[in-house]
């Protein structure tokens, strides 16, 4: 069984112990999601430089809370490779002036690449407490915006604005529930 990977346990107490690390992410996110959707007539710049910088900040503490309480950081590799995934596409949107077709190809990569990495952390993950299910729900809905960005870019930019705020919201509540489900579950000492 999965949930019996000394790993799985490994990658459990990590992410337990950096359990507000998790929630500044989600804390992000929904900061994120709601300037999106206050300003759903944001211009490109704009959304690109916004974009780019909470996947900048976003990967960054992925980075962070994958290496902050282990000195064996590919133990927690899913989280590890989703925070470089996000710090490549936040650096490639500041850096690159992207026109709106590959913004939109842009940020639906970063979707199916960091839905696949929560999914795969998901299934490393003991199944006690409701931790393991939050984090493949916010993989799947990383996967959901990836698809949807997808089949927007033929709509209104307001359209790509808001789908990206609604989804940034219900990821960062998401990861909320996730860390202090894991902060739950963390193994006695």
């Amino acid at each position: 069984m999965i949930s019996d990977r000394p790993h799985g346990h490994f990658l459990l107490v990590t992410l337990g112990k950096n359990w507000w690390m998790i929630v500044a992410r989600g804390a992000l996110a929904i900061l994120f999601g709601a300037l999106l959707l206050l300003r759903p007539a944001t211009s490109l710049n704009v959304l690109v430089a916004f974009f780019g910088v909470y996947a900048l900040l976003d990967g960054g503490w992925a980075i962070a809370s994958a290496l902050w309480v282990t000195r064996t950081p590919f133990a927690a590799w899913p989280v590890l490779f989703e925070g470089a995934v996000s710090v490549a596409v936040g650096g490639l949107a500041l850096a690159w002036p992207l026109v709106p077709r590959e913004l939109v190809l842009a940020i639906a990569t970063w979707g199916l690449l960091t839905g696949a990495l929560e999914i795969t952390a998901a299934v490393r993950l003991p199944r006690r407490g409701a931790g393991y299910w939050l984090l493949a729900t916010g993989g799947v809905f990383s996967l959901f915006l990836a698809v949807v960005i997808l089949i927007l870019p033929h709509a209104a930019q307001p359209s790509v604005v808001r789908a990206l705020g609604i989804y940034a919201l219900g990821f960062g509540a998401l990861l909320v529930a996730v860390a202090f489900s894991l902060r739950r579950t963390l193994p006695a000492r």
